[in-house]
């Protein structure tokens, strides 16, 4: 699971501080303690914090969380294999190598009226497939209705008047 905490500190020229906590947890692999008779799995947890400052809109790319595994699987003929010699022709060992990286990245925007934020809400619609106007029929991801369709999305707030101007 990944949980990704961040504190943002804005100045007067619109530069952005960002305080950021990631941190990665995973199931340790037949790591499973007996306490009190009860089976409880080993949690292995990683943690990563950093304060990056950027510009109004500038993109920051955050990684560092690697994650290496590897495993080997002997398989064979029971005593067979073991026979010396000879045995190597009736068993096998499989290994394997896997390397994950966790990347994220961020683009903070400081919106100091209702009408930026309107802007900017309609700007990420434009570009991504959540936005009301764009048919998502097809995407596997977005909720359906009882009927099997697309459900449709509400329209985005409209700033007030006052903000407008």
């Amino acid at each position: 699971m990944l949980q990704l905490e961040v504190v943002p500190l804005i100045n007067s020229e619109k530069e952005v501080s960002l305080d950021i906590l990631q941190k990665l947890d995973s199931l340790v692999p037949n790591g499973n303690v007996t306490i009190s008779g009860n089976s409880v799995p080993t949690i292995d947890t990683k943690y990563i914090r950093t304060t990056v400052s950027a510009p109004n809109g500038s993109t920051i790319i955050l990684g560092g969380l690697i994650q290496d595994q590897k495993s080997s699987q002997y398989q064979g003929i029971p005593y067979l294999s073991r026979i010396p010699l000879i045995g190597a022709a009736f068993r096998g060992t499989a290994t394997s190598k896997s390397r994950q990286e966790l990347i994220i990245l961020m683009c903070p925007q400081v919106t100091l009226t209702k009408l930026d934020s309107y802007r900017l809400r309609q700007k990420w619609e434009d570009t991504t497939h959540f936005g009301p106007e764009l048919d998502q029929g097809e995407c596997q991801d977005c909720p359906k209705g009882q009927s099997g369709k697309q459900l449709d999305l509400p329209p985005p707030d409209i700033p007030a008047a006052k903000d407008i101007n």
